[in-house]
């Protein structure tokens, strides 16, 4: 087992700087989600998933990073996006507000499966996925299998193997205590306020979701050299996602362009909003 310190240089790592976030959107976004009500609650394969939509327009859905909720992973982007889309966003099991199902581990396979399951019910079809992190995970999964729910995709900080993330080694070595001290405090204070599952139940939280990041493979490149979406592949320079392995994916996808963030970490869509933003829109904009 590591100490305290190495797991806090691993999270640093792992993570890199949330600081440069885009505060008047944080507050553009926490406006609408207190006066929109977005929040609403599908029952998909046997529990309740709690899902926002704002806007209106060609669908858009967003795809929270692990141990995030919508908006510690989208705060940035979320009432932008609504202006001229119309945006779905789930909180995938035991995140934020959708309750964890004991003895169900956490699998990447199944979030995707679980999230098709409630596209369709809110008949979205031909969306443009953003997905950040276990999200770009995700939305590579949606459109490798439900191929007919995804029309373009953008996926940041996303890997295939546990091996394409840049302290795999140190992550096995963590306990899920020291894991779940190091994580940065807002994610914790965003996911205890309104977790059905209660304030102590974020060890136990962290304790899945790492075992799912060390998921040994997660997609094949053969996988990805089926998916006909156009796809923007999203990387910071100093993200928790290797480069080879970035490019390894961006290469293997049939339609994809590749944008490499300068000075950036793992948090593109917090510290990169400003860059990010209107390059995505755009991108959504083509025909």
């Amino acid at each position: 087992m590591t100490n305290r310190s190495t797991a806090v240089v691993f999270v640093t790592v792992l993570l890199g700087s949330v600081a440069d976030v885009d505060t008047g959107a944080s507050q553009r976004a926490s406006a609408m989600q207190r006066t929109s009500e977005p929040g609403h609650y599908a029952t998909v394969n046997g529990y309740r998933m709690y899902y926002e939509e704002y806007g209106s327009g060609r669908p858009l859905v967003l795809l929270h990073g692990g141990a995030n909720t919508i908006h510690s992973s989208f705060e940035s982007q979320v009432a932008e996006f609504a202006r001229g889309h119309h945006v779905v966003a789930p909180e995938q099991i035991g995140h934020g507000h959708t309750a964890d199902v004991v003895g169900r581990p956490f699998s990447y396979r199944q979030m995707a499966e679980d999230t098709a399951s409630l596209l369709e019910r809110l008949n979205v079809h031909d969306a443009d996925l953003v997905g950040w992190s276990d999200g770009g995970d995700l939305a590579l999964l949606i459109a490798r299998y439900h191929p007919m729910l995804v029309r373009r995709l953008v996926i940041s900080g996303a890997n295939i193997r546990a091996e394409g993330m840049t302290s795999t080694k140190a992550l096995r070595e963590l306990s899920d205590e020291d894991l779940a001290k190091a994580l940065p405090a807002s994610w914790r204070e965003a996911y205890e306020p309104v977790s059905p599952d209660g304030p102590a139940h974020w060890t136990t939280f962290i304790g899945k979701s790492r075992l799912m990041w060390l998921t040994p493979i997660i997609l094949e490149t053969t996988d990805l050299a089926v998916i006909q979406a156009p796809t923007l592949v999203v990387a910071g320079d100093h993200d928790a996602i290797t480069l080879d392995h970035t490019i390894e994916m961006f290469r293997a996808l049939p339609h994809a362009q590749l944008l490499i963030l300068p000075g950036t970490p793992h948090a593109t869509f917090q510290s990169a909003a400003r860059w990010l933003n209107p390059m995505m829109l755009e991108f959504f904009d083509k025909s």
